[in-house]
């Protein structure tokens, strides 16, 4: 049996020995007109950043909101909320500005949403 299987492997073998190598042939190049399409560069990783801020849905009083509600208010946030917490009662939100707790920049943007009740 061995002798048999020596045999069949044999012409298998003398078939590599022999068999002079291919030359490695190169794909034809097609020839076509430049191509238009630019190339796409690999996209940059964005850094994540926090979501933004829900508006408030109506004006916030200041002498009854937490600190949650004025947080949700744009330009005021943990901070400013505290100190108003802390400031209570308001009289008028241009107490905010008299007090020194908003400068006068921001509370011209976010007057329309704050009251003193």
């Amino acid at each position: 049996m061995a002798a048999l299987g020596a045999l069949l492997a044999m012409p298998a073998l003398a078939q590599t020995a022999t068999t002079p190598a291919m030359p490695a042939v190169k794909p034809p190049v097609a020839m076509t007109a430049p191509s238009t399409a630019t190339t796409v560069a690999p996209m940059a990783v964005k850094p994540v950043m926090p979501a933004p801020k829900p508006a408030a849905t109506g004006p916030v009083d200041l002498n009854t909101a937490t600190a949650a509600e004025l947080d949700k208010v744009k330009f005021i946030g943990k901070k400013r909320a505290a100190k108003i917490i802390a400031g209570r009662p308001w009289k008028s939100p241009e107490d905010l500005v008299a007090k020194k707790v908003l400068p006068q920049k921001v509370f011209d943007k976010i007057k329309d949403r704050l009251v003193a009740r």
